[in-house]
């Protein structure tokens, strides 16, 4: 069985993320890092100019991750292929919550950051504009102007995106992957063609047989 050895860098990066997602971004410190990791804060240095590079690193890793799942189910996004996506999203924020809990503290603490995430979001409003674009084309969404499309897709993200902040100032214990996907397709539902319809009610009884 063939070892896989993890670097340096990569054991920074993933104390980081657990003392980041348990304590939020502003109440970590380098030596927290270096006490969790084993790591001296002149090594962390050596890898990392400082905090904000860990942060624009592991920031790094969510979107490269985000990216390939988009990438990976736009081919063809049928009802079934969304469903999944939704999945994969909502587990891949479990993994990341610290981003999602303190979007707008780190953009605003590291500028370039600020910067990357705007284009970022801009990029996701544009491949969910292309998913409700391929279901008007197949029937599945009945057809709406592109002021429309703009807007669903817009909405579709910030449910997407911050479920987790509305999660936490609520306090709500129901935190579950099925509420997630539940509030994104809601948004959808109202422009469900006949097809469409049928199709989400098949996608349910599938979920739960």
């Amino acid at each position: 069985m063939k070892v896989i050895k993890v670097t340096t860098k990569q054991k920074i990066l993933l104390s980081a993320l657990k003392l980041f997602n348990r304590e939020g971004v502003i109440n970590v410190r380098l030596q927290h890092i270096s006490d969790d990791c084993i790591v001296s804060v002149g090594n962390i240095a050596y890898h990392f100019n400082n905090k904000e590079g860990i942060v624009t690193g592991l920031y790094h890793q969510l979107t490269t991750e985000q990216k390939a799942l988009l990438a990976q189910f736009n081919i063809v996004p049928l009802f079934e292929n969304i469903d999944r996506l939704l999945t994969y999203t909502f587990q891949l924020q479990q993994q990341y919550i610290f981003f999602y809990q303190d979007t707008l503290e780190i953009i605003r603490a590291y500028q370039e950051i600020g910067v990357t995430h705007r284009q970022h979001v801009a990029y996701q409003v544009g491949q969910l504009r292309t998913i409700i674009e391929f279901n008007i084309s197949r029937g599945a969404l009945i057809k709406v102007n592109e002021n429309q499309i703009e807007a669903l897709a817009n909405h579709i993200w910030m449910s997407m995106d911050l479920w987790v902040t509305q999660w936490a100032i609520r306090m709500d214990k129901s935190f579950e992957v099925e509420h997630y996907k539940d509030a994104i397709w809601l948004l959808l539902r109202p422009f469900f063609s006949n097809v469409g319809q049928q199709e989400y009610r098949q996608l349910i009884s599938m979920r739960n047989p």
